[in-house]
């Protein structure tokens, strides 16, 4: 295996294949699909569950907690609970073990998160710390996943995107950047912790009628597009030039010849409506930037277009930051 996410022909030949669903309790996972819906009762709302994993080295930087609280966000759920399991390498100290739970409890305190429990373990399996957080939200049974997208609608995309992973760039290669640009540049490129929750924008737009959305984040946004479509099984027609991106981070991103739109984006917001500038006007005056970067279609095809270039969004490919790992 490579390191980083699965391809989407994997996921759907070796996990999501094996995975049978159970009628009376959750959804079965897919393709594009943020986070699962858990009917503890049949006619009570449901619950929604999502999980997101980091190495030691990475847990300030990827934020775990951050990235699974934004995908319940984005399935239209609040969350409020998180379960931590930590496998420690059998070299680790306790010093070790309490600084990790220093930083989750930090990412989990601006959310309104409650650590609720987890595991620890120390194992021979691991070479350095390993985190996985399970973030547990409410929803009110509005289901807002991208299944239910249509064609026709427009497409929104909030805030910018690649900001969580020149976050990591940065933070694996500051004194390099230094060579090149001033301290105010880098700190304009990686923005503040609200650039990366998508929680204002997500109730906003739930309440303005949006039918789905999508958290933008490993593979950037380019995968994210291409797994909204599939979840929603409808075609794109997505303006290049209206993917907003700083200049900053694409500045950032020459250095080391990567492409922002491969570049993971927590805090970037996908999502559909009939009349998407309705959206970005409610978006707008409670200071949150939005863009329409294009409309749904009725075909399967997933157009880019650059002015009068047209190509083809391809299927996913791995993220830019693990070019860095």
């Amino acid at each position: 295996m490579n390191p980083g996410k699965v391809s989407n022909s994997i996921l759907k030949r070796s996990v999501l294949k094996q995975i049978k669903k159970r009628e009376e309790y959750a959804a079965k996972p897919e393709i594009g699909v943020d986070c699962a819906y858990i009917s503890l009762q049949k006619k009570d709302k449901p619950a929604v569950v999502s999980a997101a994993a980091a190495a030691t080295g990475d847990i300030a930087a990827k934020n775990p907690v951050q990235r699974a609280a934004n995908n319940i966000y984005a399935g239209g759920g609040i969350p409020v609970a998180a379960e931590c399991t930590v496998l420690l390498p059998l070299s680790a100290e306790e010093a070790k073990l309490r600084e990790i739970m220093e930083t989750l409890q930090k990412q989990c305190e601006p959310l309104g998160i409650q650590i609720s429990g987890g595991h620890t373990q120390g194992s021979a399996a691991v070479l350095e710390p390993v985190v996985t957080v399970t973030v547990i939200g409410l929803c009110d049974g509005k289901n807002l996943s991208a299944k239910n997208i249509h064609p026709g609608q427009d497409v929104i995309l909030t805030k910018w995107i690649g900001i969580s992973g020149i976050r990591q760039i940065i933070a694996k290669n500051r004194p390099e950047i230094l060579r090149f640009y001033r301290e105010d540049v880098i700190e304009k490129a990686q923005g503040n912790a609200q650039d990366m929750s998508v929680g204002e924008e997500a109730f906003l737009a739930a309440q303005a009628g949006v039918t789905g959305m999508h958290d933008v984040s490993e593979g950037g946004i380019f995968a994210a597009l291409w797994d909204m479509a599939e979840a929603g099984k409808v075609g794109l027609d997505i303006d290049f030039k209206k993917i907003p991106v700083r200049q900053e981070i694409i500045e950032i991103c020459e250095i080391f010849d990567v492409n922002p739109y491969e570049l993971e984006s927590c805090g970037a917001l996908l999502m559909t409506a009939d009349n998407g500038h309705d959206i970005i006007k409610i978006l707008s005056d409670a200071g949150i930037k939005a863009s329409v970067i294009g409309r749904t279609t009725a075909d399967h095809n997933k157009i880019l277009r650059n002015d009068d270039e047209v190509r083809y969004l391809d299927t996913p490919n791995r993220d830019e930051v693990y070019r860095f790992i």
